[in-house]
């Protein structure tokens, strides 16, 4: 028999994990997330009642020493520290909510008013699509506000959303704008009803407007500009945060490949400058207390340089705290300092839980702590077997910091997206490793940028081929099919987004036992019988705890696996208003009456591709059918559709030709003819409890005595009634300029609508005037890809301009229109 080696080295067996911080940093969170919007009974007893908790639970441990159980005194003493160390918190909450109720401020968004606002940025705006323009979002903090822009001398911070002249500000700017105030539990949505003007409402903030870091941003980018490829507009977020040179599509590239935060400065970028500054001090061999000093000095001044973003607060905050813990001899175990750094700033602003920098800062380094070793460990056994070992050390660690990360963060991520970025693991496994490579020499260049341009310039070009790198990397990822799926919303998405949370703290537990179990380095032979090991195993395998841990990884893997199965080529958000479907070189309109109802107008020219649209958007009646006139690109699929659906109401229209006549195209008897005004309501609202809808529909114009079919084409406005409001879509078939202009001189076409389907599939004779005249926030286009007739013409789309959303089928396929609330999104289904 041979005999175990009980001499494993230390360093095969992990350390214990020290939790003891975090029911502290949970319950100081908790806190802070329920204690501003709850009642003030609760806002002016907590503070005291907390501690007292903490002193009842101690004092129970004194008397009852020597009959407790020990790990039953512990709970108790960390229940009782967590209770204490949440009590600051608690106590600045109540502080800021007596303050906010004192000042008026609470009374104030209670009356949901329209008001003057001076605020300071906190963060940078982020770009949002709507289905009409989109809209950038920023969280502020309000230093005055109301008709006599009273001052707040408490915490006042506000989400506002607003248009374009958004875009160009930073963290940190003063602006004074005029906002309609709308309370949503915990926050306070803003929507500005004026542009962004920088300064306070007292006059230009000059002195703001030449601060240093302006001064150093704006340098920057400069020196940036004439970099390499996707560089000039990726350096500048890369090394500072700033990502106002950011074009549309490389902004959605970044967001689409998982890849948005290495242009934002995170912790990783403050934990990058924090070790190269400390192996520089290291390297000059200065003494500990030194290193320690100049390691927060360092870190004190990028914090300045970057601004003060939630998540490099956080990072920096922990960085000083196991700086210090270092050198008082405390060890450097990241999750308790993790714990304390969150229980620290939240103690000092306690508004921080609400900011998702902050929230994604935190799951993520959480994650990356708990699960990035166990699962490097797993990972390089398997790995081990197929490569040499560096590569399969390398491999391995990238792989598991990256997809740790990314499972804390996702169902957080989830709560403003709704889609998840499959390729964005494989892309930060490839892009992660160029960022040192860019933000110590680009950090440098930041920093000399102003005394030593040409140094700065030259550091900026050695670094802007991995900056051009990362560029190619997000676009590349972003093009791939599949580079986003549709994360199902409602009751589904929330539990599969809590299937997600049990399903990844289960594995990391898994994880961390398998890491803890320790390896003998040769294999044990005993007397005991293969039998018996066979029992042992059993009964430790297939305990209750274990089956139903397995149980919840299979349903949450399988749930995971049927939400993304491509099940059919294409998918519609089922929560959609208006479906544009992608029926080729052709017109086809869904608009939804009811959970399975529709009205359709027209269906293009493929009678497959139109029974396709409506199988997916799930429409199993037709209220009314349009067939806005006899052209084959917009009633070839009528008869395919008429042989699966019995429509309640068939209209067309054509005009004298005799080539288009109604029998050869497929329009059965029953149909009507319009030839005059026609008006009709469709209200299942009643049938639809999660989606109610009312449609009216109004025939402004169909000219069947126009010799042109084009010009023969049914005009048509719908109304949609939804969440007590109605937006507005005008449908125009193949309409050419010259009659649309005799329509608006006669006063037949509205001004001012929502939605415009434009004429002709955007064709230059389908002319501008009744664009300027109908001034739409959206523009629909049924076209298909790669046509020969150069539909949309350059002249159309020119006329839209940048303040018109465009939707054409043949750049986002078959797409599908929502409006929710007062904010409406567009979700593009292919």
């Amino acid at each position: 028999m041979v005999t175990p080696d009980h001499h494993i080295k230390p360093d095969d067996v992990a350390a214990p994990i020290d939790i003891r911080l975090l029911p502290a940093a949970a319950l100081t969170a908790i806190v802070c997330l329920t204690l501003p919007t709850a009642s003030m009974a609760w806002v002016r007893w907590l503070p005291v009642v907390l501690p007292i908790l903490g002193g009842v639970a101690v004092l129970g441990v004194a008397l009852a020493r020597k009959a407790s159980k020990r790990r039953v005194v512990n709970v108790t003493l960390i229940v009782a520290i967590a209770c204490w160390l949440a009590t600051p918190a608690a106590f600045f909450v109540q502080q800021q909510r007596i303050a906010a109720e004192d000042s008026g401020w609470l009374e104030f968004v209670d009356e949901l008013g329209t008001a003057n606002i001076s605020a300071q940025l906190v963060t940078a705006p982020v770009k949002r699509e709507g289905p009409f323009v989109p809209s950038w979002y920023a969280t502020a903090d309000v230093e005055h506000y109301g008709k006599d822009l009273t001052a707040t001398d408490h915490p006042a911070k506000i989400v506002i959303s607003g248009d374009e002249t958004w875009q160009e500000l930073t963290a940190g700017t003063d602006v004074c704008f005029m906002g309609r105030v709308s309370d949503n539990e915990s926050s306070v949505f803003v929507q500005a009803i004026t542009g962004a003007e920088p300064g306070t409402c007292f006059g230009p903030d000059d002195e703001h407007n030449s601060t240093g870091r302006d001064v150093l941003r704006e340098t920057l980018r400069n020196q940036s500009a004439d970099t390499l490829s996707y560089a000039p507009q990726l350096l500048p977020g890369l090394i500072l945060g700033d990502r106002s040179q950011q074009t549309e599509d490389v902004e959605d590239a970044m967001n689409v490949s998982g890849l948005s935060h290495l242009s934002a400065v995170s912790g990783a970028h403050t934990s990058l400058i924090a070790a190269a500054a400390t192996l520089l001090f290291r390297t000059l061999r200065l003494p500990r207390g030194v290193v320690i000093a100049a390691f927060m000095c360092t870190l004190l001044l990028f914090v300045q340089i970057v601004g003060m973003q939630p998540s490099i607060i956080r990072a920096a905050t922990m960085g000083a705290i196991g700086a210090w813990a270092l050198f008082f001899g405390r060890g450097s175990q990241a999750l308790p300092i993790l714990a304390l750094s969150t229980i620290v700033l939240l103690t000092i602003s306690p508004e921080l839980i609400h900011e998702v920098g902050f929230q994604l800062s935190v799951a993520a380094t959480a994650g990356i702590v708990l699960g990035a070793q166990p699962l490097d460990r797993w990972l390089h056994g398997f790995l081990e077997k197929l490569l040499p070992d560096f590569w399969a050390s390398l491999l391995s660690s990238s792989l598991a910091v990256s997809a740790t990360a990314q499972l804390a963060c996702q169902p957080i991520l989830l709560t403003f997206i709704d889609y998840v970025s499959p390729y964005s693991l494989v892309a930060n496994l490839f892009a992660t490793p160029l960022l040192p490579l860019i933000m110590i020499p680009g950090t440098i260049a930041a920093a000399i940028c102003v005394v030593a341009p040409w140094l700065s310039q030259v550091l900026l070009h050695i670094v802007s081929l991995p900056a051009a790198g990362i560029g190619w990397i997000a676009t590349t990822a972003a093009e791939l099919p599949g580079a986003t799926l549709p994360w199902p919303q409602g009751p589904a998405g929330t539990a599969l987004v809590v299937l997600h949370w049990a399903a990844s703290l289960i594995f990391v537990l898994k994880l961390l036992r398998f890491q803890r179990r320790p390896k003998p380095p040769v294999k044990i032979a005993t007397a005991t019988s293969v039998w018996n090991r066979v029992l042992v195993a059993s009964k430790e395998h297939y305990s209750f705890a274990n089956v139903f841990q397995y149980a919840v990884l299979a349903i949450a893997l399988v749930a995971h696996v049927a939400v993304f199965w491509p099940v059919q080529p294409s998918s519609i958000n089922t929560d959609w208003d208006i479906v544009g479907c992608d029926v080729g070189q052709g017109d086809m309109y869904l608009v939804r009456t009811g959970p399975t109802s529709a009205m359709v107008i027209d269906t293009g020219p493929d009678g497959d591709l139109a029974t396709q649209c409506l199988a997916e958007a799930n429409i199993e009646q037709i209220d009314v059918m349009v067939i806005t006139h006899l052209h084959a690109d917009h009633v070839g699929g009528v008869s395919a559709v008429l042989e699966e659906h019995q429509p309640d109401q068939i209209l067309y229209s054509t005009g004298t030709d005799p080539a288009h006549d109604a029998e050869s195209t497929g329009i059965p008897p029953e149909a009507r003819l319009v030839s005059e005004p026609l008006t009709g309501i469709i209200d299942h609202a009643n049938e639809d409890d999660d989606h109610p809808v009312e449609v009216r529909w109004n025939v402004l114009a169909a000219n069947t005595q126009a010799s042109n079919e084009n010009n023969a084409s049914i005009v048509m406005l719908v109304e949609i009634y939804r969440h007590g409001g109605v937006v507005e879509a005008l449908y125009t078939g193949d309409l050419e300029e010259d009659e649309a202009t005799k329509l608006i001189a006669e006063g037949n076409i509205p001004e001012d609508i929502d939605i415009l389907k434009l004429s002709h599939h955007g064709a230059q004779n389908g002319g501008v005037e009744i664009i300027e005249h109908t001034a739409p926030n959206m523009a629909l286009v049924g076209v298909g890809e790669d046509n020969t007739y150069g539909h949309p013409h350059d002249d159309i789309l020119d006329a839209l301009g940048p303040r018109v959303a465009i939707r054409r089928t043949d750049v986002d396929g078959t797409f599908a229109v929502t409006f929710e609330q007062n904010q409406a999104y567009v979700a593009l289904d292919r």
